[in-house]
């Protein structure tokens, strides 16, 4: 069994991760639907295919589209136009690879409720640097300083408040989420509920501070409640 790129997608990156849409619904908390509607427009599609006995056996999504993903929904939640906003992110993608805080120094404007990212070969717009930095911050909102000032241990995938409790890296298990520092994950704590309280998992787990599980807990819950949502 082998994971390559596909022929449509992005370059070759290590540690990709590979997650199904049901997977990128859930961590990104957007419905599945919209995600199949998404691929159906071409906003974003499977970068990676599963191959087995040199047979297409699936398609997933990196890390880089779940972060993408997870870009996107921000922009829509803004309610600025969604056909726009997927093309600058698709040239940022071209331009700067992966998002990360290369991104945050990017010149991207909004004209009405379009997004527009700045291509020096193509159009000049005055006072660039000035207002990119004012447009982006404005787009971004949180994520903003997320993409700035983050790292390989960051992830805007986790909502903010489970980001000390919680990681999601591409090249610890896989990328789905653990308990931050360990590379146990979180949904296996959730499963062990089944036949354990949560005071005998900390003894299982002692090596782990007791507040950890208790948000990794927190956090699967909460994936759950979205997913209902959705």
């Amino acid at each position: 069994m082998t994971i390559q790129q596909s022929e449509l997608s992005r370059p070759v990156i290590e540690s990709q991760g590979f997650y199904s849409t049901s997977q990128v619904s859930r961590l990104s908390r957007i419905p599945v639907s919209t995600i199949y509607e998404w691929r159906r427009r071409g906003i974003i599609r499977p970068s990676l295919e599963l191959v087995e006995g040199g047979l297409l056996a699936d398609e997933g999504y990196s890390y880089s589209d779940l972060t993408l993903v997870r870009i996107i929904k921000a922009l829509r939640d803004r309610h600025l136009d969604f056909d726009s906003a997927a093309n600058a992110l698709r040239h940022l993608y071209a331009r700067l690879g992966p998002p990360d805080r290369g991104w945050a120094n990017e010149k991207v404007y909004v004209i009405g409720n379009h997004i527009y990212v700045d291509r020096p070969d193509e159009w000049q717009v005055t006072d660039a640097t000035e207002l990119g930095q004012k447009v982006m911050e404005m787009l971004f909102g949180d994520l903003f300083e997320e993409l700035r000032e983050g790292d390989e241990e960051a992830s805007i995938i986790v909502p903010p408040q489970y980001r000390n409790y919680v990681q999601v890296n591409p090249g610890i298990m896989g990328g789905e989420p653990v308990v931050r520092g360990t590379r146990l994950p979180t949904a296996t704590l959730v499963s062990l509920l089944a036949d354990h309280d949560i005071n005998e998992l900390k003894k299982l787990y002692r090596r782990i501070p007791p507040e950890k599980i208790e948000k990794a807990i927190e956090y699967e819950r909460y994936l759950d409640r979205q997913t209902a949502i959705n």
